[in-house]
């Protein structure tokens, strides 16, 4: 075994589809962190300046199974390398929508004392291996709209509550309607919610109600300090703060 690079392979949960590798470099460590801030790659205007293909995510049609996750680019521009190296990262595509990601591996390198964190996830895009530090979107539940004959997905990160990456609550959540045979009708931005509750569950953080009188449904999600609500007609949302 490589002695820069520790390796322990297990199987996700969520799906059962897939074995994910982590990969812990040993200059990620807690009892040393490393002083300043850790700023996101795939962020970057040095990359995003380049001219590079656009990654044309054709999301249609959700494909759980294939590509359990999401990387959403939320308004921005995000940017693809083909490695991990920070002192030679070699960029290869854009992407500016929504994409359905599979996750192979995720690359912990650096640890900030500011609980920044330098780690990289390789992802699969497309049937393409993409390497990128942004955070995907691992986090989700489905429930059926019984009235519209319809789908939602409610979809988030999983954020973290004290520093560690990925680990605790999920934030940064948005919702995707389909119908029952996946395909897309609508979808929401990232919502303007912050969940912030260590040790909520899906009953305690979704209130799901038809509207008779409208017909629509109303979907709150309740935080610990913050609430929303999204109105759903089967064809349109409609997005309220409370």
């Amino acid at each position: 075994m490589n002695k820069y690079i520790v390796a322990i392979i297990f199987a996700f949960s969520i799906t059962g589809a897939f074995s994910q590798k982590q990969l812990y470099y040993p200059e990620f460590r807690f009892d040393k962190l490393k002083e300043g801030t850790y700023k996101i790659k795939s962020h970057s205007k040095e990359f995003q300046n380049e001219k590079l293909p656009v990654i044309l995510s054709e999301l249609d049609t959700l494909m759980p199974e294939k590509y359990p996750y999401f990387l959403n680019p939320n308004n921005e521009e995000l940017v693809l390398f083909e490695n991990h190296d920070l002192n030679n990262l070699k960029p290869v595509a854009r992407l500016n929508s929504l994409a359905q990601v599979n996750a192979d591996s995720i690359i912990y390198k650096y640890k900030f004392k500011d609980l920044t964190n330098c780690v990289w996830n390789r992802l699969i895009i497309n049937d393409k291996f993409y390497y990128t530090d942004a955070d995907i979107h691992d986090f989700g539940f489905s429930k059926v709209l019984t009235k519209l004959n319809q789908k939602m997905e409610v979809v988030g990160q999983f954020d973290g509550y004290d520093g560690t990456y990925h680990i605790g609550y999920p934030e940064f959540l948005f919702i995707i309607f389909t119908d029952n045979n996946n395909k897309i009708i609508s979808r929401t931005n990232v919502l303007d919610f912050q969940l912030n509750d260590e040790f909520a569950m899906e009953e305690d953080i979704l209130e799901l109600e038809w509207n008779q009188k409208i017909k629509s449904y109303e979907i709150t999600l309740i935080g610990a300090d913050d609430k929303i609500r999204v109105s759903w007609d089967g064809k349109k949302s409609e997005i309220k703060k409370l």
